[in-house]
């Protein structure tokens, strides 16, 4: 009863109720620590930095099979794109923000394409 007190005076004694306290003590008891635990298999970071790799060497490939080569929910690939800063236009992945040489590229090339009009 006394955790119970300690928390109801830190966070009032509505903000959990008993028998998530119960619960919280039992699983800290049985563990006997508060940290998380490792984690099996491969770390994350590999995941993201091969779904960099496919996209910087097939800027036309779809997330749906980057995501089936990788293993991984196809959902988790546009997510991790769309957090890198990618789009998708015209079926090509692109930085979602251009650096000035990049939009200056685009210019040019925008008006090399265009005939000449006088």
């Amino acid at each position: 009863m006394r955790c119970r007190e300690k928390i109801g005076d830190v966070y009032g004694f509505n903000a959990v109720s008993v028998r998530v306290e119960q619960s919280w003590f039992k699983r800290f008891q049985a563990r006997n620590d508060v940290e998380n635990e490792s984690g099996s298999g491969r770390p994350v970071t590999d995941k993201i930095d091969a779904i960099f790799e496919k996209v910087e060497k097939d800027r036309h490939i779809s997330s749906y099979d980057i995501a089936e080569d990788l293993g991984i929910d196809c959902k988790r690939v546009l997510t991790r794109l769309n957090k890198a800063g990618y789009t998708k236009r015209l079926d090509t992945w692109i930085p979602h923000k251009l650096t000035k040489r990049n939009f200056v590229e685009r210019v040019l090339c925008n008006s090399l394409l265009k005939p000449n009009c006088f």
